[in-house]
């Protein structure tokens, strides 16, 4: 299975009820940049999961830097957003794909499905193009 989506193939579906978008760009050393970006601009629909609040849970003695987080409060903010088992979960960042590909992660680890990275740097260029093809 592959867990890459490319804009052209996110494009037919944006309209879909079933679809959901996730952004997840950060930048480590500036926890509140990702967000910010997000506050600039983002693919139209798309809800915010930070790396630090939403991804990662408390760091404790072991664990490392970003633990996995509580999965009851994960749960909680996946269905305060309308995600449910049945949802196509498609996630971005700033075009590394780490960030993206953690929430891909966590999402198969709880046993989802359909949940993918979006191939490619989401430039402001790139999401005015998806933004477009959406219907308000």
């Amino acid at each position: 299975m592959s867990f890459i989506i490319e804009k052209e193939e996110l494009l037919p579906l944006l309209n879909s009820r079933d679809i959901r978008i996730c952004d997840c760009r950060f930048q480590l050393g500036f926890p509140d940049a990702g967000y910010n970006e997000y506050q600039k601009d983002h693919i139209s629909g798309a809800v915010y999961f930070d790396l630090e609040k939403d991804l990662s849970g408390q760091i404790q003695e072991h664990g490392g830097r970003h633990p996995l987080p509580d999965l009851k409060t994960f749960k909680d903010k996946l269905e305060s957003n309308g995600i449910n088992n049945d949802t196509v979960l498609i996630a971005y960042d700033g075009g590394e794909g780490s960030f993206a590909s953690r929430f891909v992660w966590l999402l198969s680890y709880l046993g989802h499905q359909n949940v993918f990275v979006l191939n490619g740097d989401i430039a402001p260029g790139g999401m005015r193009a998806i933004r477009l093809t959406r219907i308000k």
